[in-house]
């Protein structure tokens, strides 16, 4: 059961800001919304997509923190061989 005073068009935006969230490629929000063009999607629901810069900067950001993680573990090893400590960070019979 709906809501009270729900009406069509709030299902609609509803339906477009799920698609949006589930990251569709616009196109396919337009074509299933019926829209003309992409403009007329974009100027209705443009506020609701991801910035592309945000995007952009965690795509980056996940590609590159596993390299820094490996390099923060041979940091961390060499660290504790150069301290004369094995692997076990000094801990015998362990």
């Amino acid at each position: 059961m709906l809501p009270a005073g729900t009406r069509f068009h709030d299902l609609r935006h509803f339906y477009a800001s799920a698609l949006i969230a589930a990251n569709l490629n616009p196109k396919i929000i337009q074509t299933r919304l019926g829209h003309a063009t992409i403009t007329e999607t974009m100027d209705t629901y443009g506020h609701l997509f991801v910035d592309a810069d945000d995007q952009g900067r965690t795509a980056v950001d996940q590609a590159i923190s596993p390299v820094f993680a490996e390099l923060d573990r041979n940091r961390r090893a060499d660290d504790r061989k150069s301290a004369g400590q094995g692997p076990g960070g000094g801990r015998v019979g362990l």
